[in-house]
């Protein structure tokens, strides 16, 4: 008599992509801005896509929405031949099944660090960012960048690469939060942009600001409050809710306060002021008035024991830390420094 060898039933293919749901937070707002490709998520995902055609979909849609974190400019060029062959395999589906519709795109957060040697005079690379930032752009909401934007001055860029990064970012209508972890945003590329002390000051944001209608929250490294231009550009941001400046100048001889009054048309703003404990990127002083506008909060980064860390380095890191969880996220880690 023979015994017939019990073999399990597979699982129906509505519970494996349930599963697969739940590989990642089940809330966006808990999830982080983009998982590192060491992260359990991220190698999870990734196995996902290779072990059949019924995992697929599911997993690149997670993968792609939740770990978009791109630190080299290998990982760069991987991603965008991923996106070409994804195309290339969509259009072949669909001329031999009119019916098949496209995969919704799903790309919404990015981690952006694709520069090395803290420099940007990498003309490849630059295309590159070019090119994903023009595909992504329709659904992009929210990005953090670690872009050395100072280590080329205009007057340098004989390849015009600050003009390919400006309008790349320009195509960026959907922002609602962007964090620039290593400096302003200083992205201007005309060459007679020191004819002027007045255009000295154009560091700080992206001069067509107004292309970001949607922006919420803003985060900036080391800009200049003394400037005229940053005031404009930041009055013009329609939606802006929370501002986040790490490092700033000239915060103890300006009366914000005041400038917001001149030029924030009488909306809302909650600004932070990050920096260490005692750091020129401090206000000497908070005061609240009933009716006032402008939130003032103040963040101070801890230092170790020692204290013998680079302080730039220091609020750079922890800037990026605290935005790379996401907008809510980036929120509660600002309270918690404040408290």
């Amino acid at each position: 008599m023979t015994s017939k060898t019990w073999q399990q039933p597979p699982l129906p293919s509505d519970i494996i992509l349930c599963i697969i749901d739940f590989v990642v937070p089940t809330s966006r707002a808990t999830a982080k801005l983009a998982y590192q490709p060491s992260h359990t998520i991220t190698k999870t995902l990734l196995a996902l896509t290779l072990t059949a055609r019924i995992t697929y979909p599911a997993a690149r849609q997670l993968l792609y929405s939740y770990c978009l974190y791109i630190d080299s400019p290998r990982r760069l060029r991987c991603l965008l031949d991923s996106f070409t062959a994804h195309t290339a395999d969509t259009s072949t589906a669909n001329s031999s099944h009119p019916s098949t519709q496209p995969t919704t795109p799903h790309e919404t957060s990015l981690y952006l660090a694709p520069f090395l040697n803290d420099t940007i005079a990498e003309l490849p690379t630059t295309r590159d960012v070019a090119s994903l930032l023009s595909i992504l752009a329709p659904t992009l909401h929210h990005i953090v960048i670690d872009i050395p934007l100072r280590s080329l001055h205009p007057e340098d860029d004989n390849l015009g690469i600050r003009q390919i990064l400006y309008d790349a970012f320009a195509q960026l209508t959907s922002l609602e939060s962007l964090c620039s972890a290593r400096d302003g945003a200083f992205l201007n590329y005309s060459k007679d942009w020191l004819s002027s002390a007045e255009r000295m000051k154009e560091w700080d944001l992206w001069p067509d600001v107004q292309l970001w209608p949607k922006l919420r929250l803003l985060a900036l490294y080391n800009c200049d409050l003394t400037s005229d231009v940053f005031w404009r550009d930041i009055s013009e941001l329609g939606s802006l809710e929370t501002l986040v400046l790490t490092r700033a100048d000239g915060v103890r001889e300006v009366d914000v306060r005041r400038e917001w009054r001149r030029c924030g048309r009488g909306r809302e703003l909650t600004m932070w002021f990050v920096d260490v404990d005692g750091g020129r990127g401090i206000p000497a002083t908070v005061e609240w008035r009933e009716g006032d506008k402008l939130m003032i909060r103040v963040g101070c980064v801890p230092t170790s024991y020692y204290g013998d860390e680079n302080e730039i380095e220091l609020c750079q890191d922890w800037i990026k830390r605290a935005a790379m969880k996401g907008e809510e996220g980036f929120k509660e880690e600002l309270e918690y420094l404040s408290a």
